[in-house]
């Protein structure tokens, strides 16, 4: 018998159908009828809250990457020290949707708690961009992070995150760079994933997350992975993950993508990998970028921000 859902996760899933009813909150089918460059621009409803400076100051720069310029933002208190660990963190939205703004709060919320250089990047997006379009802005963000040490950052302590699309990309970011031999990342947070392109949770049928069914998943999969949905890249779950570096996975009970990120975190501690897994059962997708409706928004930022300054400090 499934359990019933409690508030606030009620409140906010009703919001989001009810939003949906009004086409305020279109489902990705019909967010894809906007031009690539809309929806780059394209961020949450402003109410789900988050863009408090919290003290921290942020510089817009541009990356050369080998798909052309990489749009990226630099957060960092005003006491950052020199020599500071750095995260690099990658927005969620399927893949196909949002840029800079999409994430701004958990970077800037990151930035504030750490201490740290926190880096956010607008990537190419699907499905003009199918794989592995993304991922090698990330891996061209990375490596200008290493070289270039923006706020004299700490080349040796980087570490990566993403949530949702994000979280596979941060994986998949991880494994290329272990495959690489170069080993630039030293953590990841791993964040309501996307891990699966085989669709086998039965999660995609079950989900209460407006516009979180299985149509959008295989929409997801179809955009971005195209012929290459059997890549470890990018069905990251298949992939090798013996000599990943240590790993924090969040998962949330009301998410179509819950079982790919607790499949993922098993994964990670099959392959000896040392892993964190918390696992948040009254929140739903995306409840990271919520943080005025969902108080846990802030206090899992709290626990994230601790993992990553154990494992960088």
């Amino acid at each position: 018998m499934a359990r019933p859902i409690p508030q606030p996760a009620r409140a906010v899933l009703g919001l989001s159908g009810l939003l949906s009813k009004l086409r305020l909150l279109p489902p990705p089918d019909r967010a894809l009828r906007k031009p690539h460059a809309a929806r780059l621009a394209m961020t949450h409803p402003w109410f789900f809250g988050g863009r408090s400076d919290l003290g921290v100051r942020t510089w817009n720069e541009s990356v050369a990457g080998r798909g052309g310029p990489i749009p990226v933002r630099v957060y960092a208190r005003p006491d950052l020290p020199p020599g500071a660990p750095a995260v690099l963190f990658i927005h969620g939205g399927g893949f196909m949707l949002g840029g800079l703004d999409f994430a701004d709060n958990i970077q800037r919320g990151l930035a504030a708690r750490t201490g740290y250089v926190v880096v956010g990047l607008s990537y190419r997006l699907a499905p003009e961009f199918p794989f592995p379009a993304a991922l090698e802005d990330c891996q061209d963000v990375l490596r200008w992070m290493v070289d270039t040490r923006p706020q004299d950052l700490d080349p040796q302590r980087i570490g990566v995150g993403g949530e949702s699309a994000g979280g596979n990309l941060a994986a998949a970011l991880a494994i290329a760079d272990r495959d690489s031999a170069q080993h630039r990342i030293r953590h990841q947070v791993i964040i309501y994933p996307f891990t699966d392109t085989t669709l086998t949770s039965p999660d995609w049928d079950t989900s209460t997350m407006a516009g979180g069914d299985r149509a959008a998943g295989e929409l997801m999969v179809r955009s971005y992975a195209g012929a290459q949905r059997d890549n470890p890249l990018v069905s990251v779950l298949h992939a090798d993950h013996t000599g990943l570096p240590p790993a924090m996975v969040i998962t949330c009970e009301h998410d179509p993508l819950r079982t790919d990120g607790i499949r993922y975190a098993e994964a990670l501690l099959e392959a000896g990998v040392e892993t964190r897994h918390r696992h948040y059962d009254n929140m739903p997708h995306a409840y990271l970028v919520m943080p005025r409706l969902l108080r846990e928004a802030e206090t899992s930022l709290d626990e994230i921000a601790a993992e990553i300054t154990k494992r960088l400090g």
